[in-house]
């Protein structure tokens, strides 16, 4: 391992990464010690990653934080931009970069997310990495599958979460994969939502800006989850509507479950 310059970058094995967030003024051996294990987690399981998808491969590590304790790290590693990826990259910068302005306007809007604690690059493929730090709580399906309360406690956190994309919304911001394995729920009263995966979030510029925003909602309907139903999606819909446009808060959770019907049709083609 090279010596950390002045900004505390270090190389390993061709990539060249650098602590951020709450590590950038973390104990060097302490950061060093988790670059190694997360390089080594990249390559050790190169064609085996932790999640796959068109844009990325995302792999999974732990490191010690204690007698008996590890901290769960995600790596998210990025596939080199191409063709009109590449130039739209040049103008919005690259997917990294949008994650960290995106989580600091989470931060200012009052929400939470997953601390981000690495970036870096691989100097000879040109992927970029960012290493985030597990989020609290469990996953949404989760948490409903686990049977938290009763029937009516699971109603009224429905509706919440309803409420909780309408306030992201109003802030200006439209998540790029809302589906229910991004959003985390904190166990509490009320309970909290933590969105997850913002490589692709953007500003809701107003050309087709409701579109984008009700495909959101298509993306958390569109999974067949245990203990959610029709009426369920319906509920997470009105309180959405009601949130963000109680005027038209009617036709609004009337076109998102046409939109999501359209939807479910054609993934079952």
């Amino acid at each position: 391992m090279d010596n950390p310059r002045r900004n505390r970058e270090i190389t390993v094995n061709g990539w060249r990464i650098e602590p951020i967030g709450e590590w950038s003024a973390a104990p060097p051996e302490m950061v060093e010690d988790a670059i190694k294990r997360v390089v080594q987690a990249i390559e050790s399981a190169a064609d085996r990653p932790y999640h796959r998808s068109r844009h990325a491969l995302t792999y999974m590590t732990q490191i010690p934080v204690g007698t008996g304790r590890a901290q769960e790290l995600y790596i998210k590693t990025f596939h080199p931009a191409r063709g009109l990826a590449a130039i739209k990259q040049m103008v919005r910068g690259d997917r990294v970069h949008n994650v960290l302005r995106i989580t600091a306007d989470l931060h200012r809007a009052g929400f939470a997310t997953a601390p981000v604690l690495l970036k870096g690059v691989h100097a000879a493929s040109g992927r970029i990495m960012l290493t985030s730090s597990r989020a609290e709580g469990v996953s949404l399906p989760e948490f409903i599958a686990c049977g938290q309360g009763s029937l009516a406690r699971k109603r009224v956190l429905l509706r919440q979460l309803g409420s909780e994309v309408a306030r992201l919304h109003r802030t200006g911001l439209v998540h790029g994969d809302m589906t229910p394995y991004n959003v985390f729920v904190v166990q509490g009263e009320p309970p909290r939502f933590i969105f997850l995966d913002h490589d692709r979030t953007r500003p809701g510029f107003p050309a087709g800006r409701r579109y984008r925003q009700l495909r959101n909602l298509v993306q958390l309907g569109r999974f067949d989850l245990p203990g959610v139903s029709n009426a369920d999606r319906l509920r997470v819909f009105n309180a959405y509507a009601a949130g963000l446009d109680r005027v038209h808060r009617r036709a609004m959770a009337r076109r998102v479950a046409r939109m999501l019907a359209r939807r479910r049709r054609r993934d079952a083609k």
